[in-house]
């Protein structure tokens, strides 16, 4: 049958190519929609890994206000406590978790890193309510979003754990460390007013970290990072003057899609009044995200389903007319007591073996392919949006500079697009890729598509007789 396949595309030259043609057409597009398929999915992973898999606990003062009588006062005694944070920690989807205490010292053996704003402020009075430190007290430093995302960086010591807990350690920055001439291992004391009464701690040293990102500075030295001292929860509780209220709970769950149905849960399990305490699921970026990539795979799969409803419908369309034109030498076989599945098999082992040399071709071709369509996509409006979505959250300084870029960056798009497309995608997390499962993905849409186009038309002649099929003129 190879033989007899071989020989009957050698003699009609002229549908082999066409087949050639239409097969090396749909292969290109099929394989184009599954890479982006595969790319949107791996993109959806790698975010919902990296982002938005947090959920914070913390008082709603911003509800508090809104449900509040006409002129009547927000209190400032509502706190949360650990009682209240510990009610939700063992919840399903909850893989770890970081209480918070924030609040500011002084100190008077070492000095906080001044700033040109400072120096320009010849207020005494503002000089002297001035706090020169920051105290961000937590459960463990393992977890913090500026280490996690390298904009903070540890460069000798380590970072606070659990293994800390109940104890003085602390982590300072690298240029309050350099202008107070400290490292690893030294000692130095904080203070704060609680209730009239001063509260004087001893800290040490176990780790530097430094700023990567310059956006992380501030104005003013409270609120410059450099001035920022991580310490154990404990310590926080002692300058707060309370061993039962924290700032704010942080629990990181499994999956970023579960954020929901965890604050469902704790709704349900816990006894915390929601109308005071508020579960903010951080995961606005993953949401912005994952639905421009959902929509882009949405399109990509009816555009897979597209391409083989019509690549099959085309293919049955020109083998009917093919096997038309092979009435006489289909009705011989039969009188000659050839089977009808040898028959059959003979036509599949022809377009088979268009077909792959069509996939080896493909494998090459179809990359660039992916590429333009992966480049279409990201010029798209919903595209541009995602890539806003990854930079991640920018100061509000710069936030008006980069809704004017933006605009300029659709304006530029538009008139580029004809020159994008000849490059490959400029989104790198939209990796197009072909991958294994592409390749196994494309062998089987491909032998799809060839068997049903034979089966078709092949099942309408062969259900006539020889005596039916040979009285019929060729042509």
């Amino acid at each position: 049958m190879i033989k007899n396949a071989l020989l009957s595309l050698k003699k009609n030259i002229g549908k082999t190519i066409l087949l050639f043609v239409i097969i090396v057409v749909i292969t290109n597009l099929v394989i184009a929609g599954l890479s982006i398929q595969s790319a949107t999915k791996k993109s959806m992973d790698q975010i919902r890994s990296s982002l938005g898999n947090d959920v914070t606990l913390s008082v709603d003062f911003r509800n508090m206000i809104k449900n509040r009588k006409p002129s009547e006062a927000v209190s400032n005694e509502t706190s949360l406590t650990t009682t209240m944070a510990d009610s939700l920690k063992d919840l399903k989807y909850v893989k770890n978790y970081n209480y918070q205490i924030s609040t500011s010292a002084n100190s008077n053996s070492i000095s906080a890193v001044e700033t040109a704003s400072d120096n320009s402020n010849n207020q005494p009075e503002q000089a002297s309510n001035q706090v020169d430190f920051t105290i961000s007290a937590n459960t463990t430093m393992k977890y913090l979003d500026s280490f996690t995302n390298n904009n903070y960086k540890l460069t000798k010591g380590r970072l606070l754990t659990t293994k800390d807990q109940n104890t003085n350690n602390c982590v300072i920055e690298t240029n309050l460390a350099s202008d107070n001439d400290l490292s690893v291992g030294d000692t130095f004391t904080i203070t704060t007013t609680v209730n009239d009464e001063t509260i004087t701690q001893e800290l040490t040293i176990v780790g530097i970290y430094e700023i990567q990102s310059t956006n992380e500075i501030g104005s003013a030295h409270f609120n410059n990072p450099v001035n920022t001292i991580y310490t154990d929860l404990s310590i926080g509780q002692t300058l707060t003057g309370s061993s039962e209220n924290i700032t704010s709970a942080i629990y990181y769950l499994d999956d970023p899609e579960n954020a929901e149905a965890f604050v469902e849960l704790a709704k349900k399990k816990s006894d915390i009044d929601f109308d005071t305490f508020s579960l903010d699921a951080n995961n606005r970026l993953y949401q912005q995200n994952a639905s421009s990539l959902e929509s882009m795979q949405s399109f990509a799969k009816m555009f897979v389903w597209i391409v083989v409803i019509a690549g099959s419908a085309i293919l049955c369309l020109i083998l009917a007319l093919t096997i038309r034109n092979r009435y006489y030498e289909i009705g011989v076989l039969l009188s000659l007591g050839q089977s009808k599945v040898k028959i059959i098999a003979q036509q599949l082992i022809e377009v088979g073996l268009i077909a792959v040399v069509v996939f080896v071709i493909s494998l090459g071709t179809g990359q660039l392919t992916s590429h333009y369509m992966g480049n279409m996509l990201e010029s798209s409006p919903s595209s541009n949006v995602m890539q806003m979505g990854q930079k991640g959250d920018q100061p509000n300084d710069n936030q008006n500079q980069s809704d004017s870029n933006q605009q300029k960056n659709n304006t530029q798009t538009k008139e580029n697009f004809l020159g994008n497309m000849m490059q490959g995608p400029s989104n790198q997390e939209l990796d197009v890729s072909i991958t294994g499962e592409t390749v196994i993905q494309l062998a089987g849409v491909t032998a799809a598509i060839c068997i049903v186009s034979i089966a078709v038309p092949a099942a309408y002649v062969l259900r006539l007789t020889p005596r039916q099929i040979l009285s019929r003129k060729e042509g």
